[in-house]
């Protein structure tokens, strides 16, 4: 008898699927080691997954549509859409789901095309994502250049691509007439790049309360798992003073700038840890109105990341006080008190780890083996940073691992 079109969704069916997608902005070394065997049950169900004729079938479907892929690649890839201004590219993109069977797919209230592929029910919801921003601005040139048989393009890859593989996902299981047990959240989000601060993804969590697990469809080299979410804290600095001619006056006023500059200095010399990787940067700088005037304000972004909370808030107390001290030896330096300093958090990206024994990690490297990948467990600032302390609800255990290749 052959299997019916009725796969249940698991983690281990999740991995499957992951070991064909990767994750972005991935760090080049390993932040973990990886699993030297899986568990008994993580490998059985692999074993009966690749040798069921309908997931073969399907993963030669994925392969045959790669050419009518690149086509909605290139499409995608000429309509900017840098960080706020998604809209265009969110409206085709839309087009391009109801084309292919979902019909009721819509533009959510933050900006994200979200689309629901229904399952027959008693299987756990799977969302499966690509953000629709690219991390280049308005005006860029976003045509698509063939050179050598390859396509180059500001933001062809991320993450353009992954909705391209997202759409020929759907095509695929829609063409073979699939019907999976669990319900498929098809989402392209907004706002992950800069300072998006993962408003379409924190949206779709907070929208859709019963999301079980979540595959984040972004470019990384072959075998790449990310189980680390790199946190971030970003902040807006504003310095202000009353300002003055650069001759009459000198002395009686601060200046805003060189409170600032005194503040970066301070920065420069924060010592953070190397493990686990701490980082910061004074990203850009502005203020002033002229050569000759003592600058009445001065403004600086700051990104603040670690793959740990802890030394990231301690890399943060101290940037923070850096920029209090400056201030003070600003108005000191003149005998006066009238700099004055604020900071704006405006972005807050939460840090995570999925440790190397879990199911689904497991899942995941049984999965790159399966292809001829050897695994690199890694680190990353993506959407899946937004539940990285989660990959699934305590109910996806080891027997739900063992459901994963069972059909009805």
């Amino acid at each position: 008898m052959p299997r019916p079109a009725s796969l249940r969704l698991a983690p281990l069916a999740l991995a499957l699927a992951c070991a064909t997608a990767g994750l972005a902005h991935a760090q080049t070394g390993a932040v973990a080691a990886t699993p030297s065997q899986v568990r008994p049950d993580v490998d059985k169900a692999y074993t009966q997954l690749m040798a069921s004729p309908q997931v073969q079938k399907l993963l030669d479907a994925v392969k045959a549509d790669h050419d009518r892929s690149v086509e909605d690649l290139k499409m995608l890839t000429e309509i900017e859409a840098p960080p706020f201004k998604e809209q265009k590219r969110a409206e085709a993109f839309l087009a391009r789901m109801k084309a292919l069977g979902l019909t009721d797919a819509k533009i959510d209230a933050e900006g994200n095309v979200v689309g629901l592929r229904k399952g027959t029910g008693n299987g756990p919801k799977l969302l499966i994502s690509a953000h629709l921003d690219t991390v280049f601005p308005a005006g860029t040139d976003v045509k698509v250049k063939e050179r050598d048989g390859k396509l180059y393009a500001p933001g062809i890859s991320d993450d353009t691509r992954g909705l391209s593989v997202l759409l020929s996902w759907l095509k695929v299981l829609n063409d073979n007439k699939v019907q999976t047990v669990g319900d498929l959240l098809f989402v392209g989000n907004v706002g992950e790049e800069e300072l998006g601060n993962l408003r379409g993804i924190k949206a779709v969590f907070r929208d859709h309360l019963d999301i079980d697990g979540m595959v984040g469809l972004e470019p990384a080299p072959d075998g790449t798992v990310l189980m680390l979410g790199t946190g971030s804290h970003r902040y807006e600095v504003t310095f202000k003073g009353p300002g003055g001619h650069s001759f009459g006056a000198f002395g009686q006023v601060p200046s805003a700038i060189h409170g600032m500059g005194r503040a970066i200095a301070k920065i420069a010399d924060i010592r953070t840890p190397s493990f686990p990787k701490t980082t910061f940067t004074v990203g850009t700088v502005g203020g002033g109105t002229s050569v000759n005037t003592i600058a009445p304000d001065a403004r600086m972004a700051v990104d603040i990341r670690s793959d740990e909370m802890a030394p990231l808030l301690e890399t943060e107390k101290k940037i923070l006080a850096a920029i209090d001290e400056a201030v003070v030896e600003e108005n000191k330096r003149w005998n006066v008190n009238t700099l004055s300093v604020s900071t704006k958090l405006i972005g807050d990206r939460p840090g995570g780890r999925t440790q190397s024994d879990t199911v689904i990690v497991e899942a995941a490297t049984r999965a790159n083996a399966a292809f001829g990948h050897k695994t690199l467990l890694t680190g990353a600032s993506t959407d899946a940073t937004c539940r990285c302390r989660w990959a699934f609800r305590p109910s996806s255990s080891a027997a739900a691992a063992r459901r994963a290749a069972s059909t009805r």
